[in-house]
């Protein structure tokens, strides 16, 4: 038997009975936390879900409404039993695309660079910003003291020019790390991801911690190298995972 559940708003599955049962003895889920298995008509919370009776070895619950039926009146299809007379119902479902109670929704390579690329031209608006800011202090300091300097007969930046450049540097390094870190502690995405109606978290459903936040931005180095495979892969891994999701343990799915 194969488990939903939901944590931080997001659907997580399918689980083993076994995982089921220990992410509840570890009080990752609770009796509140709601859950969902083939059989059941709608998403309850587990002290509910387990309170109702299982059916026996003759007998199945209806993927559809939720409701006991002996086997030989009912169809099997990939782990699913679906009484006769939502049979149509069932099928109806599928061939119109709409999700099965606990389906999951990754997001793909396409969509998730949308989402790259709105953080990008966000990005590009602090960069502008503060680069802006550094131009007045370097227009400052160039004012009150030579910008380049004499050194054997060789022209040379000064020194206070060179600390500013590797001060805007670190700002703009920093400001990288803080837009992440920001939008993905508060509102598991980013503002790209805010707007593909996509949420960043762990293959289990948790938050991401800001160690985790960091370690999955330096990590995209490697999905970079080399000609982009490690971000071409969430085009056709099983749960739409890049190179650096994997290495991170996360998952980009849709709210």
């Amino acid at each position: 038997m194969q488990w939903y559940y939901v944590l931080n708003g997001a659907r997580l599955g399918p689980v083993t009975q076994e995982q089921f049962d220990q992410l509840a003895q570890s009080r990752a889920i609770t009796p509140e936390t709601l859950v969902w298995r083939a059989g059941m008509a709608a998403w309850q919370p587990l002290g509910q879900a387990l309170a109702q009776p299982a059916p026996d070895a003759d007998s199945a619950i209806c993927a559809v409404s939720g409701k006991v039926y002996p086997k030989r009146d009912m169809l099997e299809y990939n782990g699913q039993w679906i009484s006769a007379e939502h049979k149509d119902e069932f099928f109806q479902r599928l061939r119109e695309g709409v999700p099965q109670q606990g389906e999951m929704r990754y997001m793909g390579f396409w969509i998730r660079f949308l989402a790259w690329f709105i953080d990008w031209l966000c990005m590009i608006a602090i960069n502008t910003v503060i680069g802006v800011v550094f131009m007045f202090l370097m227009l400052a300091v160039g004012g009150s003291e030579s910008t380049f300097r004499e050194n054997g007969g060789k022209t040379a930046l000064s020194g206070a020019f060179i600390a500013i450049l590797i001060l805007r540097l670190i700002v703009q390094i920093a400001a990288g790390f803080g837009y992440v870190i920001f939008f993905i502690r508060r509102f598991d995405a980013t503002p790209g991801k805010l707007a593909i109606g996509a949420k960043l978290l762990r293959s289990n459903g948790d938050k991401l911690s800001v160690c985790r936040i960091i370690g999955r931005e330096l990590s995209r180095i490697v999905s970079a190298a080399p000609f982009l495979i490690g971000y071409m892969m969430a085009g056709w891994t099983d749960q739409k995972c890049a190179l650096h999701d994997y290495m991170c343990d996360t998952r980009v799915i849709k709210k």
